[in-house]
Protein backbone atom coordinates (compact mmCIF):
# COMPACT_ATOMS: atom_id res chain seq x y z
CA UNK A 1 0.00 0.00 0.00
CA UNK A 2 1.09 3.62 -0.72
CA UNK A 3 1.38 5.20 2.61
CA UNK A 4 1.48 8.55 1.17
CA UNK A 5 4.09 11.05 -0.49
CA UNK A 6 6.85 12.22 0.94
CA UNK A 7 6.38 15.42 -1.11
CA UNK A 8 4.30 18.65 -0.97
CA UNK A 9 1.42 18.29 -3.59
CA UNK A 10 0.38 20.85 -5.69
CA UNK A 11 -3.09 21.50 -5.59
CA UNK A 12 -5.80 21.56 -2.33
CA UNK A 13 -5.31 19.11 0.38
CA UNK A 14 -8.03 16.37 0.19
CA UNK A 15 -10.14 14.08 2.67
CA UNK A 16 -11.72 10.89 1.44
CA UNK A 17 -14.71 10.08 2.93
CA UNK A 18 -16.35 6.87 3.53
CA UNK A 19 -19.41 5.55 5.69
CA UNK A 20 -20.01 1.99 6.09
CA UNK A 21 -23.08 -0.03 8.20
CA UNK A 22 -21.57 -3.39 8.04
CA UNK A 23 -18.84 -5.77 6.32
CA UNK A 24 -19.76 -6.59 2.36
CA UNK A 25 -17.88 -8.62 0.01
CA UNK A 26 -16.30 -5.87 -1.42
CA UNK A 27 -15.21 -3.87 1.25
CA UNK A 28 -11.77 -4.42 1.31
CA UNK A 29 -10.93 -3.93 -2.26
CA UNK A 30 -12.58 -0.17 -1.72
CA UNK A 31 -10.25 0.31 0.83
CA UNK A 32 -7.17 -0.80 -0.43
CA UNK A 33 -8.31 1.00 -3.85
CA UNK A 34 -7.85 4.16 -1.48
CA UNK A 35 -4.85 3.55 0.00
CA UNK A 36 -3.36 2.25 -3.26
CA UNK A 37 -3.62 5.95 -4.82
CA UNK A 38 -0.51 6.87 -7.19
CA UNK A 39 -1.15 10.43 -5.31
CA UNK A 40 -0.80 9.17 -1.78
CA UNK A 41 -1.01 12.53 -0.01
CA UNK A 42 -4.39 12.42 1.66
CA UNK A 43 -6.52 11.73 4.89
CA UNK A 44 -9.32 8.70 4.83
CA UNK A 45 -11.99 9.01 7.34
CA UNK A 46 -14.31 6.11 7.50
CA UNK A 47 -17.77 6.30 9.66
CA UNK A 48 -18.93 3.21 11.12
CA UNK A 49 -22.39 3.81 11.81
CA UNK A 50 -24.79 2.27 13.81
CA UNK A 51 -22.66 -1.30 13.47
CA UNK A 52 -21.76 -4.37 15.73
CA UNK A 53 -18.84 -4.82 17.91
CA UNK A 54 -17.85 -7.88 15.74
CA UNK A 55 -17.29 -5.06 13.08
CA UNK A 56 -16.11 -2.09 14.95
CA UNK A 57 -13.08 -5.46 15.55
CA UNK A 58 -13.04 -5.98 11.91
CA UNK A 59 -12.97 -2.26 10.36
CA UNK A 60 -10.03 -1.86 13.24
CA UNK A 61 -8.04 -4.61 11.94
CA UNK A 62 -8.68 -3.45 8.57
CA UNK A 63 -7.23 0.25 9.24
CA UNK A 64 -4.11 -1.03 10.97
CA UNK A 65 -0.82 0.05 9.97
CA UNK A 66 -2.02 3.20 7.71
CA UNK A 67 -1.46 6.64 9.39
CA UNK A 68 -3.82 8.15 7.17
CA UNK A 69 -6.81 6.09 8.37
CA UNK A 70 -9.12 7.81 11.18
CA UNK A 71 -11.91 5.65 11.99
CA UNK A 72 -15.11 7.09 14.02
CA UNK A 73 -17.64 5.36 15.14
CA UNK A 74 -21.36 6.70 15.41
CA UNK A 75 -24.24 5.31 16.70
CA UNK A 76 -27.06 6.44 14.00
CA UNK A 77 -27.40 4.60 10.94
CA UNK A 78 -27.99 7.12 8.54
CA UNK A 79 -26.10 8.20 5.77
CA UNK A 80 -26.99 12.01 5.92
CA UNK A 81 -25.40 12.11 9.21
CA UNK A 82 -22.51 10.33 9.34
CA UNK A 83 -21.56 12.54 6.49
CA UNK A 84 -21.55 15.60 8.08
CA UNK A 85 -19.84 14.06 10.99
CA UNK A 86 -16.89 13.34 8.87
CA UNK A 87 -17.53 16.83 6.83
CA UNK A 88 -17.12 18.58 10.57
CA UNK A 89 -14.14 16.30 11.24
CA UNK A 90 -12.25 16.33 8.61
CA UNK A 91 -9.01 18.25 7.43
CA UNK A 92 -9.24 18.61 4.11
CA UNK A 93 -10.29 21.59 1.62
CA UNK A 94 -12.09 18.81 -0.54
CA UNK A 95 -14.36 15.69 0.46
CA UNK A 96 -14.00 13.06 -1.99
CA UNK A 97 -16.90 10.86 -1.53
CA UNK A 98 -16.30 7.45 -1.71
CA UNK A 99 -18.65 3.94 -0.96
CA UNK A 100 -17.92 0.89 0.89
CA UNK A 101 -18.85 -1.02 -2.38
CA UNK A 102 -16.72 0.78 -5.15
CA UNK A 103 -13.39 0.72 -6.61
CA UNK A 104 -11.06 4.41 -6.81
CA UNK A 105 -8.86 4.31 -10.25
CA UNK A 106 -5.58 4.47 -9.17
CA UNK A 107 -5.29 7.97 -10.44
CA UNK A 108 -8.17 9.09 -8.80
CA UNK A 109 -6.95 11.58 -6.20
CA UNK A 110 -3.77 12.84 -8.71
CA UNK A 111 -6.52 13.87 -10.68
CA UNK A 112 -8.85 15.34 -8.78
CA UNK A 113 -5.99 17.52 -7.21
CA UNK A 114 -4.73 18.72 -10.78
CA UNK A 115 -8.04 19.79 -11.87
CA UNK A 116 -8.70 21.58 -8.68
CA UNK A 117 -5.65 23.60 -8.49
CA UNK A 118 -6.85 25.19 -11.27
CA UNK A 119 -10.24 25.50 -11.42
CA UNK A 120 -11.53 25.45 -7.73
CA UNK A 121 -14.79 24.59 -8.16
CA UNK A 122 -17.34 23.19 -5.14
CA UNK A 123 -18.40 20.40 -6.65
CA UNK A 124 -16.36 18.35 -9.00
CA UNK A 125 -18.07 14.58 -10.49
CA UNK A 126 -16.43 12.06 -12.79
CA UNK A 127 -17.78 9.51 -15.40
CA UNK A 128 -18.30 5.90 -13.84
CA UNK A 129 -17.58 2.10 -14.80
CA UNK A 130 -20.40 0.16 -13.61
CA UNK A 131 -19.52 -2.84 -12.42
CA UNK A 132 -21.07 -5.93 -10.95
CA UNK A 133 -20.71 -8.40 -7.95
CA UNK A 134 -18.00 -9.90 -9.64
CA UNK A 135 -16.27 -6.57 -11.08
CA UNK A 136 -16.96 -6.99 -14.58
CA UNK A 137 -17.59 -3.66 -16.28
CA UNK A 138 -21.32 -3.63 -17.69
CA UNK A 139 -21.36 -0.22 -18.64
CA UNK A 140 -20.36 3.27 -18.72
CA UNK A 141 -22.11 6.54 -17.03
CA UNK A 142 -21.03 9.85 -18.40
CA UNK A 143 -22.53 13.09 -16.94
CA UNK A 144 -23.07 17.10 -18.17
CA UNK A 145 -19.69 18.68 -17.82
CA UNK A 146 -20.48 22.12 -17.52
CA UNK A 147 -22.03 24.17 -15.30
CA UNK A 148 -24.71 25.47 -17.71
CA UNK A 149 -25.22 21.54 -18.90
CA UNK A 150 -25.60 20.29 -15.14
CA UNK A 151 -28.39 22.65 -14.16
CA UNK A 152 -30.04 22.04 -17.33
CA UNK A 153 -30.12 18.43 -17.04
CA UNK A 154 -30.71 18.16 -13.48
CA UNK A 155 -34.51 18.62 -13.66
CA UNK A 156 -34.55 15.47 -15.81
CA UNK A 157 -31.78 13.11 -14.88
CA UNK A 158 -28.70 12.59 -12.64
CA UNK A 159 -26.25 14.94 -12.90
CA UNK A 160 -23.69 13.78 -10.67
CA UNK A 161 -22.63 9.75 -9.52
CA UNK A 162 -22.65 10.84 -5.32
CA UNK A 163 -20.02 8.18 -4.52
CA UNK A 164 -17.32 10.17 -7.33
CA UNK A 165 -17.93 13.48 -6.26
CA UNK A 166 -15.44 15.89 -4.59
CA UNK A 167 -16.82 18.50 -2.56
CA UNK A 168 -15.58 21.73 -1.45
CA UNK A 169 -15.53 21.29 2.27
CA UNK A 170 -16.59 25.06 3.41
CA UNK A 171 -18.89 25.23 0.62
CA UNK A 172 -20.63 22.45 2.48
CA UNK A 173 -20.48 23.85 5.78
CA UNK A 174 -22.07 27.08 4.26
CA UNK A 175 -24.76 24.65 3.15
CA UNK A 176 -25.43 23.66 6.59
CA UNK A 177 -23.95 20.12 5.08
CA UNK A 178 -26.83 17.43 4.56
CA UNK A 179 -30.22 17.76 5.04
CA UNK A 180 -31.58 14.27 5.43
CA UNK A 181 -33.48 11.77 3.62
CA UNK A 182 -32.83 8.07 3.02
CA UNK A 183 -32.62 7.66 -0.41
CA UNK A 184 -31.39 11.17 -2.08
CA UNK A 185 -29.51 13.71 0.36
CA UNK A 186 -27.15 13.92 -3.00
CA UNK A 187 -29.89 14.96 -5.09
CA UNK A 188 -30.77 17.58 -2.44
CA UNK A 189 -27.37 18.72 -2.04
CA UNK A 190 -27.20 19.24 -5.78
CA UNK A 191 -30.84 21.55 -5.45
CA UNK A 192 -29.57 23.43 -2.83
CA UNK A 193 -26.60 24.45 -4.39
CA UNK A 194 -28.15 25.38 -7.90
CA UNK A 195 -29.88 27.69 -5.68
CA UNK A 196 -27.35 29.16 -4.56
CA UNK A 197 -25.03 29.27 -7.45
CA UNK A 198 -22.93 26.91 -6.83
CA UNK A 199 -19.83 26.05 -9.17
CA UNK A 200 -20.17 22.88 -10.55
CA UNK A 201 -18.06 20.53 -13.03
CA UNK A 202 -18.11 16.91 -14.30
CA UNK A 203 -14.58 15.51 -15.83
CA UNK A 204 -14.88 12.88 -18.94
CA UNK A 205 -12.39 10.51 -17.23
CA UNK A 206 -13.93 7.41 -15.47
CA UNK A 207 -12.25 7.89 -11.63
CA UNK A 208 -14.25 5.44 -9.99
CA UNK A 209 -16.01 1.98 -10.83
CA UNK A 210 -19.56 1.71 -8.95
CA UNK A 211 -20.72 -1.49 -8.68
CA UNK A 212 -24.16 -2.86 -9.17
CA UNK A 213 -25.97 -5.25 -6.97
CA UNK A 214 -28.77 -6.29 -5.04
CA UNK A 215 -30.00 -4.40 -2.04
CA UNK A 216 -29.28 -1.14 -2.87
CA UNK A 217 -31.72 1.62 -2.65
CA UNK A 218 -30.72 2.88 -5.80
CA UNK A 219 -33.96 3.61 -7.85
CA UNK A 220 -36.26 2.99 -4.98
CA UNK A 221 -39.65 3.75 -5.06
CA UNK A 222 -38.73 5.87 -1.45
CA UNK A 223 -36.19 7.52 -3.56
CA UNK A 224 -38.14 8.78 -6.28
CA UNK A 225 -41.04 10.21 -3.23
CA UNK A 226 -37.68 11.71 -1.75
CA UNK A 227 -37.06 13.77 -4.86
CA UNK A 228 -39.84 14.89 -5.57
CA UNK A 229 -40.77 16.72 -1.91
CA UNK A 230 -37.57 17.82 -2.83
CA UNK A 231 -38.28 19.30 -6.02
CA UNK A 232 -41.40 20.55 -4.14
CA UNK A 233 -39.68 22.45 -1.81
CA UNK A 234 -37.86 24.35 -4.61
CA UNK A 235 -41.12 25.11 -6.52
CA UNK A 236 -42.16 26.91 -3.31
CA UNK A 237 -39.42 28.73 -2.42
CA UNK A 238 -38.77 29.67 -5.86
CA UNK A 239 -42.16 29.20 -8.36
CA UNK A 240 -40.90 29.41 -11.92
CA UNK A 241 -41.02 27.15 -14.92
CA UNK A 242 -37.71 25.63 -14.50
CA UNK A 243 -38.77 24.52 -10.69
CA UNK A 244 -42.20 23.49 -11.79
CA UNK A 245 -40.76 21.19 -14.33
CA UNK A 246 -38.41 19.44 -12.13
CA UNK A 247 -42.07 19.11 -9.82
CA UNK A 248 -43.56 17.72 -13.12
CA UNK A 249 -40.95 14.96 -14.35
CA UNK A 250 -40.29 14.28 -10.84
CA UNK A 251 -43.92 13.29 -9.88
CA UNK A 252 -44.58 11.02 -12.81
CA UNK A 253 -41.27 9.23 -12.01
CA UNK A 254 -42.65 8.53 -8.94
CA UNK A 255 -46.08 7.43 -10.49
CA UNK A 256 -44.74 5.56 -13.31
CA UNK A 257 -41.50 3.55 -11.11
CA UNK A 258 -42.73 0.14 -12.12
CA UNK A 259 -42.83 1.19 -15.61
CA UNK A 260 -39.30 2.57 -15.51
CA UNK A 261 -36.38 -0.38 -16.08
CA UNK A 262 -34.50 -0.19 -12.53
CA UNK A 263 -30.91 1.22 -13.54
CA UNK A 264 -31.74 0.00 -17.13
CA UNK A 265 -28.91 0.47 -19.25
CA UNK A 266 -26.63 -1.66 -17.28
CA UNK A 267 -29.06 -4.31 -15.36
CA UNK A 268 -29.57 -4.90 -18.97
CA UNK A 269 -26.28 -5.48 -19.29
CA UNK A 270 -25.57 -7.49 -16.41
CA UNK A 271 -28.11 -9.96 -17.06
CA UNK A 272 -26.68 -10.21 -20.42
CA UNK A 273 -23.33 -11.05 -19.49
CA UNK A 274 -24.32 -13.30 -16.85
CA UNK A 275 -25.97 -15.10 -19.60
CA UNK A 276 -22.71 -15.15 -21.87
CA UNK A 277 -20.47 -16.28 -18.86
Amino acid sequence: MNSGSSLSPQGPSLSVILCVHRANPWLQEAIDSVLGQSDGDFEFLIAANACSDEFWEELQALGRGDQRIRLIRTSIGQLAFNLNVLADMARGQYLVRMDADDVCAPTRIATLRAYLANDAVDILGSAVSLIDGHGRQVGLMQFPRSQLQIVAALKRRTVFCHPAVAIRRQFLLEMRGYLGGFHSEDTDLWLRACRHGARMANLPDMLLSYRIHDGQSISSGAGYAEVSAHWLREFLSRPGWYNLQGLMIALAKTACKRLLPRSAAYKQAAEKQERKS
